[in-house]
């Protein structure tokens, strides 16, 4: 392999590694995307028989962003067959000496998601039809598959064998389908009764009878409330597009990150028997799209159960009115058309348009123009590219968010609230919540990190629907993480739409709304500025915090996480994600945020850690508790079978029955080959 091969893939595989740990790489990341500085558009050209046009100049077409022309700064044909002119040569030069090796690759993700195992083998055989169709030295392939995560199953690479292995174990195994399932059964309306009666057939051939169970069983008085039962199975049925819908638009949205790291044509190849979006959230898939457009990636969609006589699920416009109903085919074709792909649906023969998306890849015009309006309001702006020339067809993207940059980065628009609430005179405090960064394992002179932020769920606005009988709550966090020069080093933020069934509200206002975030940083001091947004409600509250992250220890030395205050366990079953230092084999964990507890004769404090071993013998823990710097008691807890890093992830409950008020020292002390790393947190008992 030669040096410069080398160089790409080991780019490729960081950025892939890091995506999926959920943290943009550190330093100055290299980002080519729209931003409201400047937008990069690849444009496809073809003419009225679908063939490839190639000799396109700048003049011969025209861009209009909001219906206002655009002045060209770059206009240049990229192909991996053909030989650039001088001034694409040029532009190309100048383009590698910025970016290096990358600067002249193609990246394409093959993803697979929510394939039954009736349209996995066209699946397959469409993947197989694309790879069999010249990607050339250039391209990089990467194999994905969502299912709950994100999921990597084959880093990018050029290798064919390789690649066709990959795409037969994204065939293999379950695929997460409810919402479809879900869908089919009682999207129809018709559905109340299916459950709860038999039909009998009528010896006149007459319309079956309608016989309850049994008479006066409580399936023969829910047949009288059949309204009711349909609001409950409308609930269900929301309540499970919601979920999948977020579990969906979260992992494309991980994805993009990733590829938004990337100069060069970025494709995204989307396997999928359709795309399910939250109802409650529209929202959600115009962000989605203007992410893909800021870096710059175009999604081809494929939809491999062919011609086909069910009738298409629908995706209801839920509470937010006024959205046409959508099918899951048909946000597939939107998400591809309006990222400058295109949608392939509806046919037993996928290998004429998978060439064509090969095609794509390799062979398309780039152009960059700097937006003539400077106003980054957050608006959606529309791009049109109009054709000079007759008898061509342009495809490209639609459009994007007008956002800012923060330290480099694109702001996401729901995190303009939250930015607008830091910089507030005076900062605003509708509610109280709590936050703090745990610091975990320490590699490659950065430490991996979670920034936890706890809400008491009583003090947020609550709405209700009648019909279905459901209770929503929408929080949006942001955090800005500063070294000691009021630098912006990190951005880390969520948008949390939740809804559940109004009968648990009560219980729901009793808890907290807990969010975890991942983050890396390098040893140092920083201070960690949050806001906390109620959308509907308009209201805010922030917060800031210092905090310290240690210099790593030597890997040959034992060494501990922060101590985490557990506020609840809960089974991960085969979801456990390997990554997430709150997760082990007994569960997840939910950090208390909260160090005091109310004394009574039952009370006890879940702490968790997670131990680093040496490359010396088993080490041996050691927890103490104190008050005034006198113990109270201590014990040495059997550590649990390592985990698949290595790693021993430690679950403790220490008892509090029978304390006096005051505050209390919980201490962990790892020892290991004449090495010996501690963590101390505090406790108030009240």
């Amino acid at each position: 392999m030669s040096n410069r091969a080398i160089a790409i893939v080991t780019a490729l595989a960081t950025f892939t590694a890091v995506a999926l740990r959920g943290q943009p790489p550190g330093g100055s990341p290299v980002v080519l995307r729209s931003t409201a500085q400047e937008v990069l558009l690849d444009i496809v050209a073809r003419d009225k028989h679908q063939k490839l046009v190639t000799d396109l100049r700048a003049e011969d077409i025209e861009i209009l962003e909001d219906g206002v022309p655009q002045t060209l700064r770059s206009f240049q044909y990229s192909s991996g067959h053909e030989e650039p002119t001088s001034q694409d040569a040029a532009a190309r030069a100048a383009r590698s000496r910025r970016y290096g090796a990358l600067g002249q690759i193609n990246v394409v993700s093959l993803l697979f998601e929510g394939l039954g195992i009736g349209s996995r083998p066209q699946a397959i055989q469409a993947a197989r039809d694309f790879l069999a169709s010249e990607a050339g030295p250039d391209t990089y392939i990467g194999v994905f598959r969502l299912d709950q995560h994100l999921k990597l199953l084959q880093q990018y690479t050029n290798d064919l064998g390789v690649l066709n292995r990959a795409i037969d174990r994204a065939a293999a195994g379950p695929y997460l389908n409810s919402a479809k399932d879900t869908v089919g059964a009682f999207g129809s309306g018709s559905h109340s009764s299916m459950p709860l009666e038999s039909t009998r057939p009528s010896p006149s051939g007459s319309p079956p009878q309608v016989i309850p169970q049994e008479p006066g069983s409580a399936e023969e008085r829910v047949l009288t409330q059949p309204t009711e039962f349909a609001a409950e199975m409308e609930a269900l049925t929301e309540l499970i597009l919601d979920y999948e819908g977020h579990l969906s638009i979260d992992a494309l949205q991980q994805l993009i990150r990733a590829q938004a790291q990337l100069p060069g044509r970025k494709i995204v190849v989307y396997f999928s028997e359709g795309l399910i979006l939250p109802p409650n959230f529209p929202e959600r898939f115009r962000a989605l799209v203007s992410a893909a457009n800021r870096a710059n990636i175009a999604f081809y969609t494929v939809e491999p159960s062919g011609l086909s006589t069910r009738l298409p699920y629908p995706i209801h416009p839920g509470r937010g009115g006024g959205v046409p109903l959508a099918t899951g085919k048909d946000n597939l074709r939107y998400l591809a058309e309006d990222t400058g792909g295109f949608a392939i649906a509806d046919s037993n023969d996928v290998r004429v348009p998978m060439r064509r998306v090969m095609e794509e890849v390799r062979a398309h015009y780039e152009a960059a123009y700097a937006p003539t309006s400077s106003n980054y309001d957050g608006h959606f702006r529309i791009i049109e590219v109009r054709a000079r020339r007759s008898g061509l067809q342009l495809q490209s993207r639609k459009g994007y968010f007008a956002l800012p940059l923060l330290g480099g980065e694109a702001v996401e628009p729901f995190e303009m609230a939250g930015l607008a609430a830091l910089d507030a005179k005076p900062l605003p405090h509708a509610f109280d919540f709590h936050s703090g960064v745990l610091a975990f394992r320490a590699e490659g002179g950065e430490t991996e990190c979670r920034a936890v932020f706890s809400v008491p769920s009583r003090s947020l606005h609550f709405t209700e629907d009648s019909h279905p009988r459901l209770f929503h709550l929408h929080l949006t966090f942001l955090a800005l993480v500063k070294d000691e020069q009021n630098q912006v080093v990190r951005k880390i933020s969520r948008d949390l739409p939740f809804q559940a069934p109004a009968s648990r509200r009560p219980e729901f206002e009793r808890g907290e709304v807990t969010v975890t975030l991942p983050l890396r940083l390098a040893p140092g001091r920083y201070h960690l500025e949050a806001a906390v947004n109620e959308p509907e409600a308009g209201t805010a509250s922030t917060g800031r915090i210092a905090f310290v992250v240690a210099p790593a220890e030597a890997e040959t030395r034992v060494a501990l996480s922060d101590l985490v205050l557990v506020r609840s366990v809960q089974p991960a079953g085969e979801d456990q994600d390997a990554v997430n230092p709150l997760q082990f084999s007994g569960g997840k964990v939910t950090p208390e945020m909260n160090s005091k507890i109310v004394k009574s004769s039952g009370a006890a404090q879940g702490v968790y850690l997670v131990l680093y071993p040496g490359r010396e013998a088993t080490p041996d823990v050691r927890i103490a508790l104190s008050r005034n710097g006198e113990q109270v008691t201590s014990a040495r807890p059997d550590l649990p079978p390592a985990e698949a890093d290595g790693s021993y992830r430690v679950w403790s409950r220490i008892p509090f029955g029978g304390l006096d008020p005051g505050v209390y020292e919980i201490t962990v002390t790892a020892s290991q080959g004449g090495a010996t790393a501690r963590r101390r947190i505090a406790i108030e008992v009240e």
